[in-house]
């Protein structure tokens, strides 16, 4: 940001309409100062000129003084839009690269689905054959909804099944086949234009081999293409993002910088490249300014993608257009001028104005004492209105400061409280979203339907299931355990080994195992109130549920299936995540945050050792009447210290709590000390 002020102050200060209108007023004043002193120069030779000289250096040491209250302006103004600029870039790609995370994991796992191996190893597939895969991969996409095409390879690039009806392809030659079968790594990540989807302009492909068996060097049957939805993923992130009418423009661009998802395709077009030296820059392209910021990815759990990088493109002539605020920011001064968070040299600035004032009302008391000696009472206008002109100096330096106030401190630490907890709610929403997921296609897992059903469940059967689960446990961590249970609720097998002694007890009515074998839609599932379980050790999370339906009957309820998410340490991270951060990455100090439902009751705490799961966290309840996809934030004071609050509602993520049955509003609270 230093290079940026270095090199382009000016042209910044000429879009600075208060700094503009701050700088007018003071040349006014200065002015009509200058013509006072001309006028009593003039008019007064019996008054002493060292009075007049002491009144000049004082009208100096305001215009040092405004020098340095500009360069404030202009510094604190830059910095609010860079803070807020470069959060908005770095959420664009951080929640882009969570969300592709997810993706390479699917693809690994539903690569060795059983019935797809199955299916490859026949010679030649029947109709029948083609449309039971085809089915599935349909069930998978409904579930998984960030898909718009799957396809299935031989080795020789043959399509065997697809999902896309106006997708024509029947055999591809593309590189990224061969390269994947070549591949020792677990799967490949494409983005480009691929004859996979030739009608596209550009794919994003997770590729994986699909092998005879799970061993290493087991025999490749064909591959497997699962093709993300990703103009539609970043439309949804832009908007989460960006409000309408907006001016600014945020992009996704390649490790070559090359654009390839862009808010405003007329102002940012595809393939656009924009050259800039640093991560924070003034650029210009086609015919605009624009101030530039961009971000690499934090990465999720060791996982990078491709190097692409979020950006943030801030048109100059309206960058820094403050917007009114709607709340009364007087009744937050106190609190404001007792903050650390205020810069000093600004405190500095505004105490030296009121001392240089003082001053000034000494020489003019000076000068109407002298003026009463010599009988010079022409003089006592032009001090008059030179302490008038200086009192009106002194006005214009607080209320400038006072204004930044509510711009550095006010402004933008409530836009970032609002902001943090809004991306808070969005994360676990995301989150939560493949848990939804998970339990639906695992029900539909073919070894569990063909032998759940069966009125003697053999031993070897429930072993194989146990194995199963086992497999898809040490694949998906989020869970601490994943079971199956008949139409009474009775657990028959068991991820977690060291949960085996629950095999044969009685699933808890609380699990939600009841609501969902009353349905035998494969879209429907159950979820467990936030409550306390015997099966994540007596303490609170989400049971995810989903009925298992006979393999010959679709409409037949033969079981279900349990998860259960380790809500604890889960949503402890997407906290400490969210939480404002000092230089060394640690959170800053005192600072916390907080899930809760509708009620005020605590699911998860981060970074606040007063409060406990389970609690209520005491919070106005007017947070807890904010509609859902609501963003409040205010200063308050809490447990006897300042705090600018963030608070967001759930709104649900695609069908996920928004056309689904599934209602449960979550809070996030973030309490930032200021």
């Amino acid at each position: 940001m230093n290079h940026l002020i270095k090199n382009h102050s000016r042209k910044l200060l000429a879009n600075m309409e208060e700094v503009k209108s701050f700088e007018a007023r003071l040349a006014q004043l200065n002015d009509w100062w200058g013509k006072i002193t001309l006028i009593g120069k003039i008019n007064s030779h019996n008054v002493a000129s060292t009075i007049l000289d002491d009144m000049h250096r004082t009208q100096s040491k305001f215009g040092e003084l405004q020098m340095k209250l500009t360069c404030s302006l202009l510094r604190e103004n830059l910095q609010k839009l860079v803070l807020d600029n470069t959060s908005r870039a770095q959420v664009a790609i951080d929640l882009l690269i969570r969300n592709l995370f997810e993706r390479t994991a699917d693809v690994g796992f539903l690569a060795t689905d059983d019935d797809i191996r199955v299916f490859l190893n026949q010679p030649q597939a029947t109709t029948e054959q083609v449309k039971f895969i085809e089915n599935r991969l349909r069930e998978y996409v409904k579930k998984y909804s960030v898909y718009d095409e799957i396809i299935i390879f031989d080795t020789q690039g043959r399509v065997k099944a697809h999902l896309d009806p106006n997708n024509q392809i029947t055999m591809s030659s593309d590189p990224l086949i061969t390269d994947t079968m070549l591949s020792d790594q677990p799967y490949l990540e494409t983005f480009r234009h691929s004859e996979l989807q030739a009608d596209r302009r550009h794919s994003l492909i997770y590729s994986c081999k699909i092998t005879e068996t799970d061993q290493k060097h087991s025999r490749i049957l064909g591959v497997l293409c699962l093709c993300f939805r990703f103009d539609d993923e970043m439309q949804g992130i832009f908007a989460n993002l960006l409000c309408q009418g907006d001016h600014k423009v945020i992009c996704i661009t390649d490790a070559e910088g090359c654009v390839i998802a862009s808010s405003n395709e007329d102002v940012m077009p595809l393939t656009s490249r924009v050259n800039y030296a640093s991560d924070t820059a003034l650029i210009r392209f086609q015919q605009q300014e624009y101030i530039v910021n961009i971000r690499d990815t934090q990465g999720y759990q060791g996982f990078y993608g491709l190097g692409w990088r979020g950006q943030m493109l801030n048109r100059l002539e309206t960058a820094f257009k403050q917007e009114a605020s709607a709340s009364d920011n007087h009744q937050y001064a106190e609190i404001i001028d007792e903050s650390d968070y205020f810069p000093q040299e600004l405190r500095e600035i505004r105490q030296a104005s009121s001392d240089i004032n003082a001053d000034l009302g000494l020489l003019v008391l000076n000068g109407q004492i002298a003026s009463a000696r010599k009988n010079a009472a022409e003089f006592m206008p032009v001090l008059e209105a030179i302490k008038q002109v200086g009192a009106d100096i002194t006005h214009i330096f607080t209320s400038s400061v006072t204004s930044l106030q509510e711009v550095t401190v006010l402004s933008s630490h409530l836009n970032n409280a609002g902001f943090l907890a809004s991306l808070a709610v969005d994360i676990m929403d995301r989150n939560l979203y493949e848990r939804a997921n998970d339990c639906r296609w695992w029900a539909l897992t073919s070894a569990f339907r063909r032998h759940l059903g069966n009125p003697d469940i053999s031993e070897t059967d429930k072993r194989q299931f146990s194995a199963i689960l086992t497999y898809i446990n040490n694949l998906y961590t989020v869970y601490t355990n994943l079971y199956l249970y008949d139409l009474r609720g009775e657990i028959l097998a068991v991820s977690n080994p060291r949960e085996a002694m629950i095999v044969g007890t009685q699933a808890e009515d609380s699990t939600g195992f009841r609501d969902a074998l009353r349905e035998a839609d494969s879209q429907c599932y159950s979820v467990s109130n936030f409550l306390p379980s015997a099966l994540y050790g007596n303490r609170p999370t989400y049971i995810y549920n989903a009925a298992i339906v006979a393999l010959d009957d679709t409409h037949k309820v033969i079981g279900g299936i349990g998860i259960v998410f380790d809500s604890e340490p889960q949503f402890s991270a997407m906290l400490a995540e969210i939480l404002p951060k000092n230089a060394d990455g640690s959170p800053i100090t005192n600072s916390f945050a907080a899930f809760t439902d509708r009620k005020a009751n605590i699911l998860s705490i981060e970074n606040n050792i007063s409060h406990r799961v389970g609690e209520k966290l005491p919070v106005d309840d007017v947070y807890l009447k904010l509609r859902n996809g609501e963003t409040s934030s205010s200063l308050i004071k809490y447990s006897g210290r300042n705090y600018v609050l963030g608070v967001a509602v759930s709104k649900g993520y695609r069908e996920f709590k928004t056309v689904d049955k599934y209602n449960n509003d979550v809070i996030a609270f973030v309490f930032i000390p200021i």
